[in-house]
């Protein structure tokens, strides 16, 4: 990384970026698909692989190490975002603002990424998928700037839902390949392969936002601690769309983290073959998904309401986690996460969208949309964290699913609490 994205000026209006113009298709396609390769690098570990390989090297203690593994991968992500995100905001130097985030981040992630596939240890693995997501989430915090640094207010429900599209479909993309492979390493490395590719190639090419004026003073600690907040007193709508993205992530991905051992030990699906179910039951979660989200997301812009969108996908995400939950079979599982997928399309069609909208300053949209990622990365670490016992409490993987469709209610509930969007 440049030295540049280290220093700030103490004015911030004395930083005055010039936005990077070139083909509109850059942003409103280009950008969807970077995004797609990022996800397909590092959902497949989250969703089969990571499972599969903690069975390998720790068989006496799979769901702890799981859980360990996947909190302390989250909490990296959630610390990595928003400081990712203010470097970016004040990266000066001819590359542009995002542009050295975005490869930086990719080429260390799948780094990372290859010692997590051929690694033997479980510290060494739990070490160094911190250290894959950290990198990976620089990459993410710079290039969801991108949305807010070139789109318009009238097209940003259009390109978030193709950006929720795109992670969604990676999803797909990721797990079907995933299931070619025979062995945990290389259903990390292919993906992983792919996905870090078309994220560079994206960064090499397109028009980046460029400050006009170099930084000259050092970023102080405050300023450091500052990456990871903002006021919800002076803010309460960006509060509350933050409290929205983190109860209906935390929902939906009490789904995605056990499915792996639900569909093993609950439904009774073979190991061999549990892969596979795991992408039968994405693929039909995004079937639902691309059924609503592009409608969504252009229904959202047309009649300028985000909120009533929210709430209505939250009511038919918790429908879908009720039904996997209560499935007695892997058949009903493919309905539930159909289901589910219909209602998450709509989210993440709209709740991007939303938080742009709410953004209180346009100097600081990769700072602030990375603290709003900390909504999206705390459920990673709170699920796993708190899964065991969840378990223990409630009987059971189902119960653990109902549980997550109470908290999407609390979620639904949240969303009506904004006033400053329609």
């Amino acid at each position: 990384m440049a030295n540049d994205a280290l220093t700030v000026n103490d004015t911030p209006t004395a930083v005055a970026p010039t936005r990077g113009r070139g083909n509109p298709l850059m942003y409103t396609l280009g950008m969807p698909i970077a995004m797609l390769g990022l996800y397909i690098a590092l959902l497949p570990p989250v969703l089969v692989a990571m499972a599969l390989k903690v069975a390998e090297i720790a068989p006496d203690n799979q769901a702890g190490v799981l859980g360990l593994a996947l909190g302390v991968g989250a909490f990296a992500a959630m610390v990595a975002n928003p400081l990712a995100g203010r470097f970016s905001d004040r990266t000066a130097g001819r590359l542009g603002m995002r542009r050295p985030w975005i490869i930086g981040g990719t080429v260390v992630g799948f780094a990372g990424l290859v010692v997590v596939a051929t690694t033997t240890s479980t510290v060494v693995l739990v070490l160094a998928w911190g250290v894959t997501q950290i990198a990976y989430n620089a990459t993410i915090a710079a290039l969801t700037a991108v949305m807010p640094d070139h789109v318009t207010r009238s097209q940003r429900g259009r390109v978030a839902a193709l950006l929720g599209l795109s992670q969604n479909l990676a999803l797909v993309g990721g797990t079907f390949l995933v299931q070619l492979f025979s062995t945990s390493a290389t259903q990390m490395i292919i993906p992983g392969a792919i996905g870090s590719i078309v994220v560079v190639l994206y960064a090499l090419v397109f028009r980046d936002r460029v400050l006009t004026n170099r930084p000259t003073s050092k970023l102080s600690v405050g300023q450091v601690f500052g990456s990871f907040v903002f006021n919800p007193v002076k803010h309460p709508d960006l509060g509350w769309a933050w409290l929205t993205r983190f109860l209906m992530v935390a929902a939906q991905y009490t789904a995605v983290s056990y499915l792996t051992y639900f569909l093993r030990d609950d439904i009774g699906v073979e190991s061999e073959h549990v892969a596979n179910a795991v992408f039968q039951g994405t693929l039909w979660n995004v079937v639902g998904i691309v059924l609503t989200s592009l409608v969504a997301g252009w229904l959202s812009d047309r009649l300028g309401r985000r909120k009533l969108f929210v709430a209505v996908a939250g009511v038919v995400g918790v429908v879908g986690l009720v039904l996997i939950a209560l499935a007695p079979s892997l058949g009903m599982v493919l309905v539930g996460e159909f289901v589910m997928g219909a209602g998450m399309g709509v989210f993440y069609a709209v709740d991007l969208a939303l938080i742009t909208d709410v953004l209180p300053s346009d100097e600081d949209n990769a700072k602030d949309l990375g603290v709003v990622n900390i909504a999206q990365a705390l459920p990673q670490s709170i699920v796993p964290a708190s899964a065991p016992g969840v378990i223990a409490l409630t009987g059971g993987y189902s119960g653990f699913f109902i549980t997550g469709a109470v908290v999407g209610l609390l979620g639904i509930a949240s969303v009506s609490r904004i006033r400053g969007v329609r």
